[in-house]
């Protein structure tokens, strides 16, 4: 056989892992197809007429290509929207919007914490909803949800109200990160899911949320000029809802834009990964598995680590610059470059992770020192120390690099529909309690300085360095006591197992 051709034997790079996925096949014409993965369906429908069939190397770049171009742009703006939904009321901030409804104290704190408040309200509800309804349906209603929210906030004449449409934005947004790790781990094998992550998930919300601040800073009509960006902001997403309903697919089966052999490429060459594509069958044992697996914990507190300095930079990065003697328009220039530190750093260090499974903790571990140097200058230099103060700030924001390349670590190594679904959304859990934290360490009392937020991400960083490495030892121990189970591969592809039931699988360290 060429090395330029694949056939339905054996999945790309997939060492002795054969494909017959005859279990899950008699399962499907047995009838319980809810049983296993949906990829049985895929192979029960088209294997026949593919047996002995061949495609090329070139054949399946060309494939994933057509994939990335439907899938990426729609989930890149979704996540674009809500970073942007977020980060707005910074924007708004700096043009009267604790004036206007006479905010005191830490009363902005808990508008800054409240969306994070609403995704552990609503995440249960919608884990379930995302378990059992057709996905992307289900996220495309709170893409609209969230739109209609946010341009509610411009309506808002009290703490109680804008608390209110901040909780409520918060809910309808849980389900982002959830349905993109969840899609990403559907479509694409574990050496392409970092690069696509670091897209999808960019931090340009800051970049967008600036040059809008800017934009309305020549904005002197009667019309209070924060009401403006909330308003803008909340129309576009509310567009792009429909954008998600028809064109984003709940999974390959349904992708009505592929043919049947590009849907038995794209299940095929996801074989060797045993992560499994989508069941609709609730499975207890995943969900025990799940809560009882230390791997879990490890990753849930780094994860809060990781998030404590997002939920407070995202709630006063502007505040933060403002308190540095600069005026809104200027103010609203200097908030973008965190932005692109963010994206670019996250982008270059997945890159960088896509090329290893074995040392990607290690790299995340080691590309968290960066912000901790920024925090360090930011707590060491002198407020006077305005350029000082501004790099460490600016520095400070390749701490999104670390968490998004992370998120290619779980997704490569949860394997079992129910078990990533939980997961899945339990991480998200892990995610807006960080982001609950985050602001509420910046102290009004504290302002400009926030002394104790700084300190706050210092100790966080450290915290999130010990956990990871803690992580990939724990992945790395188990892949050695399997190596001969690992070696011979499995037969149980697409049987919709868990990781620690399929004992050939292998994880990413």
């Amino acid at each position: 056989m060429s090395k330029e051709e694949i056939t339905v034997a054996q999945a790309p790079e997939s060492g002795n892992v054969g494909f017959t996925a005859e279990a899950a096949v008699k399962a499907i014409k047995a009838g319980r197809a809810k049983d296993v993965d949906i990829a049985a369906q895929i192979i029960a429908e088209h294997g026949q007429e593919m047996e002995g069939e061949t495609w090329s190397v070139a054949e399946e770049k060309k494939l994933m290509r057509k994939v990335d171009w439907r899938l990426i742009p729609i989930l890149f703006v979704c996540a674009t929207m809500s970073g942007l939904d977020k980060t707005a009321i910074s924007g708004a901030a700096i043009y009267n919007l604790k004036d206007d409804l006479n905010l005191t104290g830490q009363q902005y704190s808990w508008c800054g914490s409240a969306p994070y408040f609403g995704g552990l309200a609503f995440m249960g509800p919608a884990a379930y909803c995302l378990q059992h309804l057709p996905a992307m349906h289900f996220f495309s209603l709170c893409v609209l949800f969230w739109g209609v929210t946010e341009m509610c906030m411009a309506a808002c004449t009290s703490f109680g109200g804008l608390f209110v449409c901040r909780f409520l934005l918060g809910g309808f947004e849980a389900l982002l990160i959830p349905a993109v790790t969840l899609v990403v781990a559907m479509w694409y094998r574990p050496e392409e899911q970092p690069k696509r992550n670091s897209i999808i998930l960019n931090v340009i919300a800051p970049i967008l949320n600036g040059f809008i601040a800017w934009l309305i800073g020549y904005y002197h009509g009667p019309f209070a000029p924060w009401k403006i960006i909330f308003l803008t902001i909340g129309a576009f997403t509310i567009v792009w809802s429909a954008v998600v309903f028809y064109y984003l697919p709940n999974n390959p089966l349904e992708a009505k834009w592929l043919s049947g052999r590009e849907k038995f490429i794209i299940i095929q060459r996801k074989a060797a990964d045993n992560t499994g594509i989508e069941s609709k069958s609730f499975k207890k044992e995943q969900v025990w598995e799940a809560f009882t697996d230390a791997k879990t914990w490890l990753i849930w507190f780094a994860i809060v680590a990781l998030q404590v300095p997002n939920g407070g930079l995202t709630t006063f990065n502007t505040l933060i610059i403002e308190g540095l003697g600069f005026g809104s328009l200027d103010t609203s220039l200097l908030a973008m470059p965190p932005g692109a530190m963010s994206t670019v750093s996250g982008i270059a260090l997945s890159y960088l992770a896509a090329t290893t499974r074995r040392y990607r903790t290690p790299l995340i571990a080691a590309s968290i020192l960066l912000p901790l140097l920024g925090a360090l200058l930011c707590y060491a230099l002198p407020r006077t120390n305005t350029a000082g103060q501004l790099v460490g700030l600016y520095i400070l924001y390749t701490y999104w690099a670390p968490y998004v390349t992370l998120v290619s670590v779980y997704q490569a190594n949860v394997a079992g529909h129910t078990k990533k679904t939980v997961l899945f959304a339990w991480f998200y859990v892990s995610w807006a309690v960080g982001n609950i934290i985050g602001p509420q360490t910046f102290r009004a009392d504290q302002a400009p300085a926030y002394t104790g937020g700084t300190v706050a991400m210092i100790v966080c960083y450290i915290v999130a360095i010990l956990l990871i490495l803690a992580y990939g030892a724990l992945c790395y121990t188990s892949n050695r006591r399997r190596a001969e189970e690992i070696a011979a591969g499995s037969d149980q592809d697409w049987l919709d197992l868990s990781d620690k039931a399929n004992s050939s699988f292998m994880y990413t360290t």
